[in-house]
């Protein structure tokens, strides 16, 4: 996982608890984060999510996710 899929994944770990954990949100949590990584206005992802709850690990990127953060082009 190179750096910017990392603080991509670490934002939507953020905006799901900030939303209070919805289930199914998980590809728009992602493409939220990777449009503000892409302005470059993405806040810290570590300020709103270390220690806030105790998880070790953040999700993966959403399985509908290309490799890129975009949706893959071969699924309808």
């Amino acid at each position: 996982m190179d750096e910017r899929e990392e603080l991509i994944r670490r934002r939507a770990y953020a905006i799901w608890e900030k939303e209070g954990r919805p289930d199914g949100q998980d590809k728009r949590h992602w493409e939220q984060a990777s449009r503000e990584m892409a302005r470059g206005n993405g806040p810290d992802p570590m300020e709103e999510t270390e220690g806030a709850t105790g998880a070790l690990d953040a999700p993966e990127a959403p399985a509908s996710l290309g490799a890129e953060g975009t949706p893959d082009s071969n699924k309808a």
